[in-house]
């Protein structure tokens, strides 16, 4: 199987998720910045993965950009955010919004939960947070899951689960099997 991982991260979190995902496939894992010298209509299965920032999943245009340059490659794409994963509703509006139809129709999708890590942040995406914080302050008053998503940012914390991406993993393997590149 011919693969590739490509993915956007700035803390860390999106780019451990890109090394065991390339781990388990075999493959190497290249980050968005280098990812236009890859011929990714030579690959198997590309699989990318960004983050949420700001509403905004980070390396989208990329994503969209190599997949309308390849229509016959199948992608897998995986988002990482800061959300618990069991907040479905919040979830799936997010992948939904960033994963629109038709530009990226039939691109495989997944969310796994990362963490963050403030002191890792560039500076305008800490003054950026430092106004979050403050908007999570006044709904915090009022909404339970704005509390808790403000304790645990303040804090910081690293929600990676490397079993989380055991289903991003079969299913480039299923569509690797499906062009008869490998046994699933």
């Amino acid at each position: 199987m011919s693969a590739i991982v490509v993915y956007a991260s700035q803390t860390g979190f999106t780019r451990r998720y890109a090394e065991w995902i390339a781990e388990e496939l075999g493959c190497e894992a290249v980050p968005v910045e280098r990812a236009d010298a890859i011929d990714a209509g030579a690959c198997d299965v590309v699989v990318f993965g960004g983050w949420f920032h700001a509403g905004g999943l980070v390396g989208k245009k990329w994503l969209a950009r190599t997949r309308a340059a390849h229509p016959g490659t199948p992608f897998v794409a995986f988002a990482v955010g800061a959300t618990p994963p069991e907040w479905t509703d919040m979830v799936d509006e997010a992948m939904a919004r960033e994963f629109p139809s038709p530009e990226l129709d039939g691109v495989e999708r997944f969310y796994l939960r990362g963490g963050f890590a403030y002191e890792r942040l560039s500076l305008p995406n800490k003054l950026a947070m430092k106004m979050f914080f403050k908007m999570q302050e006044k709904q915090a008053a009022t909404d339970p899951r704005a509390a808790e998503m403000l304790s645990g940012m303040r804090g910081g914390f690293d929600g990676t689960d490397r079993a989380a991406i055991a289903p991003v993993v079969a299913r480039v393997r299923e569509l690797a099997a499906a062009a008869g590149q490998l046994p699933a």
